[in-house]
């Protein structure tokens, strides 16, 4: 019976192990995806905005640029947070760094122009992301336990 306990216990691990890695890698390919769209020509990001107008009740290309800079943060906030679970420093540097990198980069491009407003926009969506990830680790974590 101890055999079986401890394999039940090895595939857990493994399955945990297996999602990890998996939001890591996640969230190493968002990192690129953003700096992608935030770094390539303009038109690029247009395209995006009219395929998903129709299904975001066709707001203005302002406010959905604006949402878009916090989503995009918040969801990689997140996807770092539970990438690397103990390492909230580390997290934010990456996160909160690569919003300001970006936008700096951004002023060297000849066809786009980092702002101040869409750096805060992308480090209030990242931080957000960060928090609401470390929340449910918290919740999740503490869990108490029922001993019979």
């Amino acid at each position: 019976m101890l055999a079986s306990g401890s394999t039940s216990l090895h595939k857990s691990s493994m399955n945990r192990n297996n999602v990890v890695r998996l939001i890591t890698a996640l969230a190493w390919v968002a990192i690129i995806a953003i700096a992608y769209a935030t770094l390539t020509k303009v038109g690029f990001v247009y395209a995006i905005y009219f395929k998903l107008a129709p299904f975001l009740m066709q707001p203005e290309m302002g406010t959905y640029a604006h949402l878009e800079h916090v989503v995009a943060f918040a969801i990689l906030g997140t996807l770092f947070s539970f990438a690397y679970p103990r390492r909230t420093i580390l997290v934010c540097c990456i996160v909160l760094g690569a919003a300001a990198f970006l936008e700096i980069a951004q002023t060297l491009t000849p066809d786009r122009h980092g702002t101040l407003m869409d750096a805060l926009e992308k480090v209030a969506g990242g931080a957000t992301g960060i928090l609401f990830a470390r929340t449910i680790q918290h919740f999740c974590m503490n869990k108490p336990t029922t001993s019979d």
